[in-house]
């Protein structure tokens, strides 16, 4: 429609949305995947499994790596929206348990999901294909690791001290 507006004729814009497919065939593909993978999980009950796991293992120090969880999903779905959708059923789970208030939790997941969206394939396929890049999304990763690793251990340290100290 915005073609149209603009005056475009169906031929230019049907050569434009061919070469951006062909471009971008790699991100769709590798988008699809992760989106497929990431219901599998859920659908499958893996999630809840991981968020029992986990509260099992950690106890109380689930706080300081509630966002990690949500770097997690994000780094699988390549959305900070789909992380939140993905494993807020998690946090809640381990709010109840572990009996702490679960916005808490959420927020802490936003916050993770934040930081995992440096290292999502999804997001450095995009970048690998927009900016013509071929072969070097592990440059990329591995660059942009170090960071998203620094930023999600000040989150967990953050959401953990600040609720056992301000907030227990």
């Amino acid at each position: 429609l915005g073609g149209f507006i603009q005056g475009a004729k169906l031929g230019t814009m049907l050569n434009v949305f061919v070469s951006t497919v062909k471009q971008l065939k790699n991100s769709i593909i590798a988008i699809t995947a992760i989106v497929a993978m990431a219901t599998v999980m859920d659908v499958s009950g893996l999630i809840a499994s991981l968020a029992q796991t986990m509260v099992d293992v950690t106890g109380g120090g689930y706080l300081f790596i509630a966002p990690v969880i949500g770097a997690l999903g994000t780094f699988v779905t390549g959305s900070d929206t789909n992380s939140n959708v993905l494993f807020g059923k998690l946090q809640t789970m381990a709010a109840e348990k572990l009996h702490v208030d679960p916005v808490w939790l959420a927020a802490a997941n936003t916050a993770g999901a934040t930081g995992g969206k440096m290292i999502s394939p999804q997001s450095i396929a995009i970048a690998v294909s927009a900016t013509r890049m071929e072969g070097q999304g592990s440059a990329i990763m591995s660059g942009t690791l170090k960071y998203c690793g620094v930023y999600i251990i000040i989150l967990g340290l953050k959401v953990g001290l600040v609720y056992y100290l301000f907030m227990a």
